[in-house]
């Protein structure tokens, strides 16, 4: 009789659930540069202003690898913001074109991201801006993105948004794979995903800059951090909602007036004078 293997009845052996690649598994360093998380360092980065709604905004650029390009362009975001009421920006002054590095898109891909208070710092820990931030991320518009094949309703609600962008549906036996474009790619970060923060900094000015303002003088001290911990304590899913609803509300309103959507901005002779490189813009197969 063959002497009994204990190794193969264990179903957890080589599992995470035993410890495998637990030691080894890749992860985004959350901070960098002393205090500064991931998405804070802008290495390298152009800046250049515009003046939108009679006030400056500052953009900062990063150049792009071989297979990235910056699907929106300055002037994109600049001309989609001059049809936002200022006050729903009222504070917002700096918006990034980040490079993110190969693991970030790996592990943490997003579209884009707010951050409520950033300090963007170069390769040397200098900072360069101090405050909110709208930060929009490098992609490559020719990879598909691949989504389960068993969805929750938020994310059935997520895939339908998607194919609005005109990113084309292929099912497949394991995943929802949606097929993209550089149209697409900035369709999703320019008339969604920069709506969408933007509602998230407007929940954020109606819960908490808003009424620390109102009732300063009869706030105590802490009063700031307590309305902050209550806006961060909130369920996700209830700030997602709140901005969502919000995106989608603008984006009718945008498109009922003619104002989205627009031919892509690539201005060369801009380009040169802002010291812009035309390949961060530009995707060559």
């Amino acid at each position: 009789m063959q002497a009994r293997n204990p190794t193969r009845r264990n179903r957890s052996i080589g599992t995470a659930k035993s410890g495998y690649g637990q030691n080894n598994k890749m992860t985004i360093p959350a901070i960098a540069h002393g205090h500064h998380v991931f998405w804070e360092r802008i290495d390298n980065a152009t800046e250049v202003t515009r003046v939108v709604s009679d006030r400056s905004l500052k953009f900062f650029i990063q150049p792009t690898r071989s297979d990235c390009i910056h699907a929106c362009t300055v002037d994109d975001i600049a001309r989609l913001m001059s049809h936002v009421p200022p006050v729903d920006w009222e504070g917002l002054d700096a918006v990034v074109l980040r490079q993110p590095r190969r693991k970030e898109q790996t592990l943490a891909s997003v579209w884009g991201r707010l951050a409520y208070a950033a300090d963007l710092v170069n390769e040397v820990g200098g900072v360069r801006y101090s405050g909110p931030a709208l930060v929009i991320e490098a992609l490559n518009p020719t990879e598909p993105i691949k989504l389960g094949k068993s969805l929750s309703p938020d994310d059935t609600a997520e895939l339908k948004r998607l194919r609005l962008d005109g990113h084309k549906l292929r099912l497949s036996d394991r995943n929802h794979t949606l097929d993209t474009t550089l149209e697409s790619c900035r369709a999703t970060q320019l008339y969604r995903t920069v709506l969408h923060e933007l509602g998230h900094w407007v929940d954020f000015l109606e819960k908490v800059e808003h009424p620390f303002t109102r009732d300063v003088g009869n706030l105590e001290n802490d009063a700031y951090a307590s309305l902050l911990n209550r806006y961060h304590s909130r369920p996700n899913v209830e700030k997602e909602r709140f901005a969502h609803r919000y995106a989608e509300r603008l984006r009718k309103h945008l498109i009922a007036i003619g104002a989205i959507p627009f031919e892509r901005d690539i201005d060369r002779d801009q380009l040169t004078r802002d010291g812009l490189r035309l390949r961060d813009f530009l995707f060559s197969t």
